[in-house]
């Protein structure tokens, strides 16, 4: 830790002296001047002001070696293509081995850039393509698994109502059943009544059946009759000549 700090202390002292070498040099504002300030804020590693004063430097002499300052300025501060066009300028103007060198390593620089760049955006299309189709399988999933959902509710609603409608058809044929069963009992009965009236008719002599004289049946809830209608039904059989098996019998 002490080597370390020891040689941040030395960088930042040799950069404040590059730092007041500049500001003297920039004090005189001659073109001569003005390039060594630019070159000592190039060591101090303040590239934005070395490539500022760089700019303004205009003379013959000076021109080819204040681009070839500013185009490694640019590539330390990361800006290739800035300093490939500074390059071509300074490569313009006279060639120069060490030149031609730096700009044959930026254009390699720029290429890797390039291919690192083309396939961080494939990868990402990729990623967003599968991404896509991830979401158009899920969605499609999800279709898929509401329509199922929803094909089984409606298989069981329709079951559901088979079943209540059967269960209904149930009770209404009971119902009807029930309600035919009572009507035939009925008619039953009604035909029963009349086949007894139509042989009582028959019994009956012509007389009584002109005087419609009413002849007692015996009633299912009373079991016994009184003696003494017995005996004025029998009176009023003899004088009508009934037969006597018209009487009511008795219950053993």
């Amino acid at each position: 830790m002490k080597k370390i700090i020891i040689f941040i202390s030395v960088l930042l002292f040799a950069q404040n002296i590059h730092i007041q070498k500049a500001q003297k040099y920039l004090k005189i504002g001659s073109p001569d001047a003005i390039y060594d300030a630019a070159n000592e804020y190039y060591k101090a590693k303040d590239y934005q002001k070395a490539i500022s004063l760089y700019q303004k430097i205009n003379k013959s002499n000076l021109k080819f070696n204040a681009l070839y300052n500013m185009a490694n300025a640019y590539a330390y501060s990361g800006n290739l293509e800035k300093a490939k066009e500074t390059l071509q300028k300074a490569l313009k103007i006279k060639k120069d081995k060490d030149a031609e060198y730096n700009l044959k390593l930026i254009e390699k620089l720029l290429k890797k850039h390039k291919n690192k760049s083309q396939k961080k955006k494939k990868n990402q299309h990729k990623n967003k393509h599968k991404n896509n189709k991830n979401q158009s399988n899920k969605q499609k999933e999800n279709k898929n698994n509401q329509n199922k959902n929803n094909k089984k509710t409606n298989n069981q609603s329709k079951k559901q109502q088979n079943r209540k409608n059967h269960h209904k058809d149930n009770q209404s044929k009971n119902k009807n059943q029930k309600k035919s069963s009572q009507q035939n009992k009925k008619q039953k009965n009604n035909t029963k009544q009349q086949q007894q009236k139509k042989q009582i008719n028959k019994l009956r002599p012509k007389k009584a059946q002109k005087e419609k004289i009413k002849i007692f049946t015996p009633n299912k809830n009373n079991k016994k009759t009184s003696d003494i209608r017995k005996r004025y039904y029998e009176m009023k059989l003899k004088n009508l000549n009934f037969n006597t098996l018209l009487l009511p019998l008795r219950s053993n």
